[in-house]
């Protein structure tokens, strides 16, 4: 099936694949990949500002966020939620950022309204996976294929540090999800390992962040302006963090103490 022209004249400039886009049948809906929106974001220099919480009840799975970006002289911004209605996965921040990323991405670049990513709904992916032929699960796991996979996928992460080497080794295990035909079970349960993957090394980055600081008045700032997303990670970092943060104010206080009696 021929793209529409405006997603073609898209896909050329920024390099992507045919099959990074495809229409579901019954309204004729073009959906995109998000690993491919990602790519458009990277070579379109695509900058996104921090974002913005609107609401939170991470104990209930809500999220919702916005988030504004610049793309040369273009500017724009674009919310992403994420709530047991519309996300089956354990982890709402990261799918209300994708969302928000995606949107801004294709409003950025012309072609939102036109196009929507595959984020955007469950159906979506479901509409994609049914024009391949899936192997069944016996035949996938069939000489432990799945433990395979499973195992290889932990090895691989064990030297991703950053979201850069997380989103290429996103797109490569699904890249083979496509091309080996895995089961809608298989494919979830891959998203929901890299995507507590994502969660991880936003944790460490924050933490190494905090840790690394040297004053009060700089462990304050950093307090005020990253307690939203410590908040997003959960409230098991939540706590972890606030312990830390009073550890070490203690400690710079004790400091200034001792430099004040001389």
């Amino acid at each position: 099936m021929s793209l529409d022209p405006r997603i073609e004249a898209i896909r050329k400039e920024y390099g992507l694949d045919k099959d990074d886009f495809w229409q579901i049948p019954q309204n004729k809906q073009w959906v995109a990949k998000h690993a491919a929106l990602e790519v458009v974001a990277t070579k379109a220099n695509v900058v996104f500002a921090s974002p913005t919480i609107i609401e939170a009840d991470t104990a209930n799975g809500i999220a919702v966020l916005s988030v504004s970006g610049t793309m040369g002289n273009r500017s724009d911004w674009a919310t992403g939620e994420a709530s047991p209605k519309n996300c089956k996965n354990g982890y709402p921040w990261a799918m209300a950022e994708k969302r928000a990323k995606d949107r801004l991405v294709l409003k950025l670049v012309g072609i939102h309204g036109l196009v929507y990513s595959e984020d955007e709904s469950e159906d979506f992916k479901e509409h994609r996976h049914d024009q391949s032929a899936p192997k069944s699960s016996a035949q996938l796991k069939r000489n432990g294929e799945w433990e395979k996979i499973m195992a290889g996928l932990e090895s691989d992460l064990v030297d991703v540090q950053s979201m850069a080497g997380l989103d290429h080794l996103r797109k490569q295990y699904l890249d083979q999800a496509e091309r080996d035909g895995w089961t809608q079970a298989w494919r979830a349960a891959l998203v929901d390992r890299l995507e507590g993957c994502e969660a991880d090394i936003r944790r460490n980055n924050l933490w190494e962040e905090m840790t690394n600081i040297t004053t009060l008045g700089g462990l304050q700032s950093f307090w005020e302006e990253n307690l939203p997303s410590i908040k997003a990670i959960g409230s098991k970092a939540v706590a972890d963090f606030t312990k830390k943060k009073d550890e070490m104010k203690n400690a710079f206080l004790a400091r200034q103490s001792n430099l004040a009696a001389g």
